[in-house]
Parts: C-alpha cells; structure tokens; sequence
C-alpha cells in the first residue's frame, strides 16, 4: 500500500470513530456525561497519545541508530579499500594485476549487497564471496624485491586482512 491509501483509511478510521461517538452520546446517561467521567475519559485519551509518542521516538531512534552504524561501516569499508589500494599501487607495477582483483573483487562485494546494480555478470555467487579472500593469497605471494616491498607487503596484508576482518 502506498501511503496515500494508508493516509485516505487513517482519516476515514477518524471521522468513523467520530461519527460514532457522536451518536453513542446520545444514547449515553446523563451521568456519563458529567465533568468526572470527561476528565476520567480525557486521563486515558492522554496517556495513550503519550506512549504512543514514547513508542514512536523509541522507533525513530532505533532506526537511526541502526542507519548510523551501517553508514560507519560502509564508511570505514571504503576507506579501508583505498588505503590498500594506494599500498598496493606503492608496491609497483608487480601489484597492477592485484589492483585489478581489488576492484574486481569490490564490484563483486557490491553486487552481492545490491544484486540489482548487476556489476559483473559472469561471477557466481561463491565466486563473488572469495574474491577477497584470493586477493589475500595473492599479496601473500608477492616477491618482494626490497625491503621497502617488504614492508609494503606487510602493510597490505595486514590492511587486507582487517578489510576481510580476518
């Protein structure tokens, strides 16, 4: 239901239950009708509307929080992802084929999460799952030349592996 529909059902719920009131008034005792059961009507009226507000907030907080998170880690993710790109493209021309994976990789990560954005179409599913993975292995197989490959490869498997959260 779209919320039109849902809008046009809530007014029509109100305005029914106000009809009804009106004509259950008159059928009401006299003592019904007096400031005490008014005030005693109005109590509860107003303790409902109130934790109906408190649930809702409680909703509304829940849902951002939740957002808030996922909006981090998605941030943290990519952050992570270009950090071990710039690594590897430090490493050397060795690594251009590791890049490659890298975003190969990523595009197969994002597809997974959003199948609807269809990024690569000739991966399958485990395919897409251990694409990172087998970057890992890969850094891992790197021969460094120097010591500054060295560290450079250390570098990307550690940032690698807190990518994968190994």
């Amino acid at each position: 239901m779209n919320s039109t529909v849902i809008a046009l059902v809530s007014v029509a719920c109100i305005f029914g239950g106000t009809l009804v009131g009106l004509i259950l008034r008159k059928m009401l005792p006299a003592d019904h009708l007096n400031t005490e059961s008014k005030d005693a009507v109005q109590v509860g009226a107003g303790m409902i509307s109130m934790m109906s507000a408190l649930v809702l907030g409680l909703l509304v907080s829940s849902a951002k929080q939740n957002f808030d998170s996922t909006n981090a880690a998605l941030v943290q993710g990519g952050a992570k992802v270009i950090l071990l790109d710039r690594l590897l493209a430090s490493y050397g021309p060795e690594a251009k084929e590791l890049r490659e994976q890298l975003r190969q990789g990523l595009a197969a990560s994002i597809e997974l999460l959003w199948p609807e954005e269809r990024l690569q179409e000739s991966l399958s599913n485990f395919e897409k799952a251990t694409a990172m993975e087998r970057l890992l292995q890969k850094i891992r197989e790197l021969k460094p030349q120097n010591e500054a490959q060295r560290a450079l490869q250390q570098q990307a498997q550690a940032q690698s592996s807190r990518s994968l959260g190994i």
